[in-house]
C-alpha cells in the first residue's frame, strides 16, 4: 500500500478492516458487526479489538489523526468511513 509514494505497512487485520470499511462506506457499522464480519467472531467478550486497530488505521491513513476526516465515530454506534 502506498501513501504520498512513500510504502505503507498495515497488518493483514488491518487491511482486512480498511477494505470492509471501504466495501460499505457511509455506512454505520457497530463494533459487533466488525468483529464478526472482520475478524468472525460469533460470540465474542467485550473487546477493544476494533477501536485498537481503527486507532492504528487512523495513525496511519488520516491527515491529522487527533481530527479524523475519514474514519469517523458515531458514538454509542460504531463507525462510519468516509472517503
Amino acid at each position: 500500500m502506498l501513501r504520498s509514494g512513500k510504502a505503507l505497512e498495515v497488518s493483514s487485520k488491518e487491511f482486512e478492516l480498511l477494505k470492509y470499511f471501504i466495501c460499505h462506506s457511509g455506512e454505520t457499522l457497530s463494533r459487533d458487526r466488525l468483529l464478526e464480519e472482520v475478524w468472525g467472531y460469533e460470540n465474542f467478550p467485550t473487546t477493544r479489538t476494533v477501536d485498537t486497530h481503527l486507532v492504528r488505521l487512523r495513525q496511519k491513513l488520516e491527515p491529522d489523526p487527533e481530527q479524523p476526516q475519514y474514519f469517523l465515530t458515531v458514538h454509542g454506534t460504531g463507525y462510519r468511513f468516509v472517503g
